[in-house]
């Protein structure tokens, strides 16, 4: 199974900066690390690099108006997402469960709001905002709800960003040379590679790997 530092060394490769059968220098892989890690970070911000419909069910208790989703220290432990597609409740005491999509705003729609906490047994709106300053994104939920219900999240997940090098990454298929030609591509600056062929080549490589890794999650409207 492919690990972060077998990419790292293959991106070095395919720029020049290591040939067959060397070793990337620790200073060098760690480079690679984190040019990889922003790399992948960068992707959570674009659609079409989410290739999984995540789905998050929670219970909003009695009172509550705002819940918290992120990897540590929120209400909800997950993935914080970037786009959230849905947001839906579950009918209380319905069996089998029914959904019922709550209506999303935007942040305009949210800040004219006049009473933010009125209170209702079910929710009609919501608004999903991330955060500059935490890991975590807040759904609010209008009217704030005066019973326990039970609240489903729909958003698209992409692969996590890692943490160390041989942190093992997986992916549907076409994630593998997407993986290597982006990196070697971020790579080309921070190794100085001179060669005008390799880096023609290694840019081609990319743009076709990363349009067709994103050509599966490409959904007609």
């Amino acid at each position: 199974m492919p690990t972060v530092r077998s990419i790292v060394s293959d991106a070095l490769m395919e720029i020049g900066a290591l040939g067959q059968g060397e070793t990337a220098s620790a200073s060098d892989a760690q480079l690679g690390l984190r040019w990889f890690q922003r790399q992948l970070d960068a992707w959570q911000a674009d659609r079409l690099t989410l290739a999984v419909q995540a789905r998050e069910e929670f219970t909003v208790p009695s009172g509550t108006s705002e819940v918290t989703i992120g990897p540590a220290g929120g209400d909800i432990t997950a993935v914080r997402p970037v786009f959230m597609e849905g947001i839906n409740y579950i009918i209380p005491g319905s069996s089998p469960e029914v959904e019922v999509p709550i209506g999303p705003m935007d942040r305009d729609q949210y800040m004219v709001l006049s009473i933010k906490e009125l209170s209702s047994a079910l929710p009609l709106a919501s608004f999903y905002q991330s955060s500059i300053d935490t890991v975590l994104g807040t759904v609010f939920l209008w009217p704030q709800v005066s019973q326990d219900v039970d609240i489903v999240l729909y958003y698209p997940k992409g692969v996590g960003v890692p943490a160390a090098l041989d942190d093992i990454l997986l992916g549907p298929p076409g994630y593998q040379e997407a993986y290597l030609y982006q990196l070697a591509e971020r790579l080309i600056t921070p190794f100085a590679v001179g060669d005008q062929g390799v880096i023609q080549r290694v840019m081609l490589n990319s743009r076709e790997a990363f349009a067709r890794m994103k050509r599966p999650n490409t959904q007609p409207g």
